[in-house]
């Protein structure tokens, strides 16, 4: 990874095609997941570049390194000609530049976006990385608590206008108007390595993996009952019929009335993946200017995978649904999964860096069940045990070496 790059402006990363690569096609998505780490000045810039390929990604169903180069180009081409007057743009000025010139590129017609894209999903306010920072919940008032417990529990009670965090009693105390329709959201932030679970003021109950991240107002007030996630969580919705429940992850939203089900939705993963074990979910991505919807309606022990870079949904039969929620209980249980896949999640549960010498197949699937309450270097044996290597760990790296069966041939 060029050291170059933590000093690149965000113009010359949307100009770098090894940066659009790893976006668009998580291409050497460990180096850059490293580089990102250890350059904490970078992260925000990189955050703001992503964010723009995103959105040009949303418009079209196939985009590549080339691709994007040539709309930026035309988008920074256009935004120089055309605002001379208005130099100091901040960031959300030029994703909507970026969307109205998107417009003009496919309908000839400027401004529709603007004025009917702007303001919609979440930006979470937290911040820092889930992956590097403690956990914590970030009150609507801006006050930070912070979770102590590897697994916090937070139980938001709507009537006393208390939140409970583990033992302590927060009083929640509205500074806004009665009368204004804004909703307050809270966060809570998750790193790898920990856990929590929260029960919501309608008695929604949510499971939150490690480095995961969710939104949510301190009570209900409108139609549906909205948060955001980013990560991975379980739930089980109180049912409403009056108020359905929308989990917006990534582009998705998950719509439900009352139901128990599983979202994966970790910006790395090439895939959203909803399970369904009880009840009915309709999972559905928006289209461009809204003219239509991919949606699907899941059934109990179906799963829906979100494929980002095809943008295209598929739907699975799952023999054994409790694979997907086995991580609330404290195990991982993997049935003909990648070896590759498998270790990605120990990272996130055990907060650790793996790393595979070259040319490694980690793509052999395995099958088996990891005790998560043991340590690391017990959930180390049974994998190295299962799929024959070996392996050393220095601190929070684990380096895992050739296969047993090579080095018994040397």
């Amino acid at each position: 990874m060029k050291s170059e790059f933590s000093k690149y402006s965000l113009e010359q990363l949307l100009e770098e095609k090894a940066f659009i690569s790893w976006v668009l096609k998580h291409e050497n998505d460990t180096e850059w997941e490293r580089f990102m780490k250890s350059s904490p000045g970078f992260r925000s810039k990189a955050k703001k570049a992503r964010e723009i390929i995103h959105l040009l990604q949303d418009r079209y169903e196939i985009l590549d390194e080339d691709s994007v180069l040539e709309i930026w180009k035309n988008i920074d081409k256009y935004e120089k000609q055309y605002t001379r007057k208005t130099r100091k743009l901040i960031i959300r000025r030029r994703l909507s530049w970026a969307a109205s010139v998107l417009l003009v590129l496919s309908f000839g017609t400027l401004g529709y976006l603007y004025f009917n894209e702007t303001g919609k999903g979440y930006r979470f306010v937290s911040s820092g990385e889930s992956q590097s920072s403690e956990a914590r919940m970030v009150l609507f008032t801006g006050e930070e608590i912070a979770l102590k417990k590897d697994n916090s529990t937070i139980t938001l009670n709507d009537a006393t206008s208390q939140v409970t965090v583990n033992d302590s009693i927060i009083e929640l105390t509205q500074k806004t108007d009665a009368g204004k329709q804004d909703v307050q959201m809270n966060e809570v932030v998750i790193p790898y390595g920990k856990k929590s679970e929260l029960l919501l003021a309608d008695g929604t109950k949510v499971w939150l993996n490690a480095g995961s991240r969710l939104a949510f107002p301190s009570r209900f007030t409108q139609n549906t009952r909205e948060v955001f996630l980013e990560g991975e969580a379980c739930f089980e919705v109180a049912k409403n019929e009056q108020q359905p429940f929308i989990v917006k992850a990534g582009n998705l939203d998950v719509k439900v009335l009352g139901t128990h089900f599983n979202i994966s939705a970790y910006p790395a993963d090439a895939a959203i993946e909803t399970v369904l074990l009880e009840g009915s979910v309709a999972v559905k991505k928006p289209k461009t200017f809204g003219l239509g919807k991919n949606e699907v309606i899941l059934k109990p022990s179906q799963k829906a995978s979100f494929k980002k870079e095809k943008s295209e949904f598929t739907v699975t039969d799952e023999t054994d649904v409790d694979l997907y929620i086995a991580w609330t209980y404290g195990w991982l249980k993997y049935e003909r999964e990648s070896l590759w896949s498998v270790l990605r999640k120990v990272e996130r549960y055990y907060n650790v860096e793996i790393q595979l010498p070259a040319n490694y197949p980690g793509g052999d699937l395995i099958t088996g069940k990891l005790d998560l309450k043991e340590s690391l270097e017990a959930v180390m044996v049974v994998l190295a045990d299962a799929s024959r290597f070996e392996y050393r760990i220095n601190e929070n790296k684990v380096f895992i070496e050739k296969k047993m069966d090579e080095l018994k041939r040397r």
